[in-house]
């Protein structure tokens, strides 16, 4: 999917200088307070609050002190899956597999480069090492947010607004930045996991309030009424230190270097001409002309190199749009977006837009004119990455729609064969291995299908689109307790732990599973109920008999 001070896309007033106090480990707690009372921090989308306007006064932790109960790695892990796994079934989480491959991969080119500067944290082993993962929300406000555990977490208004990859790039690496140098551990001791938490439902009933205020208001009361947009900001030392971090690994990753001074510089010009307000992400990484200037410094000590864009970066903001859409009125305004992005003069708007109106006319059934648009699409990618252009070809979501317009056309076989050279090409992309998997199904072969999401279950037993399709590849071979298995499974990483419970007693009691799936069966039932008694211990709740 900023640098979002503890965890979900969150907003902050900037601290006055002068009104900054540092104090001992309760210091995040009553940052976050004061951040709730802020009328100044609250999210647009929220009801009014008639409550007198104060001005917050932030006490920020003291960093260089260790502390002995700072959160080790395999507490904020912890922390993380539990907040993800609540994150995950909101109807706010994007699904959108190509958006999600594309963030991945360039975590993965980042943390590379990392690696290879030796910088502290990237090369963690065993327990102690982040299993990064970046996720999309939709939500078209520019933000971006850091998990406890290496989770990260863009809007998609964040990836609509950038200009190139380089500067999604440049935000990712500074929100690494913060994750690598455990400036969240740092601020939150042991005695504060709980509000860690919390953080999920805070994040939950933010992005139900942008979607319904009225429904929401429920959600929002007292000290719990924090959302998306009342996050406790980082200390500015934390941000200049993830500055530092961030620069670096985006140099060393090979994105240009002034994509971070070119993006912040606009979101500063954007504070004056927004109806909202400052956008979300300058007030939870408050953004000072020091540290643009900062950033231009550091551009200007870096030899200069013509960095072009991905082609693949336009298709994903078009896939951020759509993401981002909402109603039918709002398909109906984006469609004409698309119309005008696809009448300029630049190759990569021209693209986008295309690409969004393939998207749109594949939403509404038009698969005939979908098919038109992508071509479209598709020749101004190949004309735009001739030798000698300035922008690099390399799209993962050309091919994935394009094997999904065959399927709806019923060539089940052309769309395997995309597919599958798509998986080849791209051998770590999600999108990839579930449109094989949807061809496979669509032909019938079941028992290929199971195997191959078996292998994938055990090499990523955390990843839900794996186990939905396997449970679907099940059902389809008629294997109703592992059907029922595998959907235990995913609601498990949903958080919904009594309906996964459920469902692996359903698939036990079915007398389907044979003695080795039986026996499988009976330890993850186990270990589920084991699990979910210890989280509800943690969370202070009954536990059931």
């Amino acid at each position: 999917m900023g640098c979002q001070s503890v965890v979900a896309a969150g907003t902050a007033s900037v601290t006055p200088a002068g009104d900054v106090s540092v104090q001992g480990e309760s210091a995040a707690l009553q940052n976050l307070g004061r951040a709730v009372q802020s009328p100044d921090a609250r999210s647009a989308n929220l009801p009014t609050r008639n409550a007198p306007p104060i001005q917050p006064t932030f006490i920020l932790p003291d960093m260089g002190d260790p502390g002995g109960d700072t959160l080790s790695r395999m507490d904020e892990k912890k922390y993380g899956e539990m907040i993800m796994r609540q994150i995950r079934p909101d109807p706010d989480y994007s699904n959108d597999l190509p958006i999600y491959d594309f963030l991945n991969q360039m975590e993965r080119r980042l943390l590379q480069a990392a690696k290879k500067l030796q910088l502290g944290g990237a090369n963690e082993q065993g327990s102690g090492a982040y299993n990064f993962e970046v996720f999309a929300v939709k939500d078209s406000s520019i933000n971006a947010f850091a998990l406890p555990g290496g989770f990260i977490g863009f809007h998609t208004g964040l990836l609509v607004s950038a200009e190139s990859d380089s500067e999604v790039a440049s935000v990712m690496g500074h929100e690494t930045g913060h994750v690598l140098q455990r400036h969240l551990a740092r601020q939150m001791d042991k005695q504060t996991t709980n509000t860690m938490i919390a953080l999920a439902g805070i994040l939950l009933g933010a992005l139900a309030a942008s979607r319904n205020p009225g429904a929401a208001s429920g959600l929002m009361q007292g000290g719990q009424a924090v959302a998306v947009n009342n996050q406790l900001s980082y200390s500015r030392d934390a941000e200049r230190e993830a500055d530092r971090i961030g620069f670096q690994i985006l140099a060393a990753s090979g994105y240009d270097v002034n994509g971070a001074p070119g993006f912040f510089q606009r979101l500063q010009k954007a504070t004056g001409i927004m109806d909202n307000g400052v956008p979300a992400y300058v007030r939870t990484h408050p953004l000072t002309t020091d540290r643009i200037a900062d950033m231009q410094d550091r551009a200007r000590n870096e030899p200069n190199r013509n960095v072009s864009t991905a082609v693949e970066f336009y298709f994903i903001k078009a896939r951020a749009r759509m993401e981002q859409s909402g109603s039918s009125s709002g398909m109906y305004d984006l469609k004409n977006t698309f119309e005008s992005l696809s009448k300029q003069a630049n190759p990569g708007k021209q693209m986008e837009g295309y690409y969004g109106l393939a998207l749109i006319a594949q939403k509404q059934g038009r698969i005939d004119q979908a098919v038109g648009y992508l071509a479209q699409a598709r020749n101004l990618a190949n004309s735009a990455s001739a030798p000698g252009s300035p922008i690099i070809r390399q799209s993962l979501s050309l091919d994935i729609t394009s094997s999904e317009l065959a399927l709806a056309k019923g060539k089940n076989e052309e769309a395997l064969q995309i597919a599958q050279a798509t998986l080849k090409a791209f051998p770590q992309s999600y999108a990839a291995g579930a449109a094989m998997m949807n061809a496979y199904l669509k032909l019938g072969r079941t028992k290929d299908a199971i195997t191959w999401l078996k292998a994938r279950t055990r090499a990523q037993p955390n990843e839900v689109v794996w186990w939905t399709l396997l449970s679907n590849a099940y059902d389809q071979s008629k294997n109703v307790a592992m059907r029922h298995y595998a959907l235990g499974e995913k609601y498990a990483l949903e958080g919904a732990w009594p309906a996964a419970i459920e469902q692996l007693k359903i698939a036990r009691a079915s007398g389907a599973a044979d003695f080795y799936q039986g026996s499988s069966i009976d330890a993850r039932l186990r270990e589920m109920q084991k699990q979910y008694r210890e989280e509800l211990k943690e969370q202070g709740k009954d536990i059931p008999s």
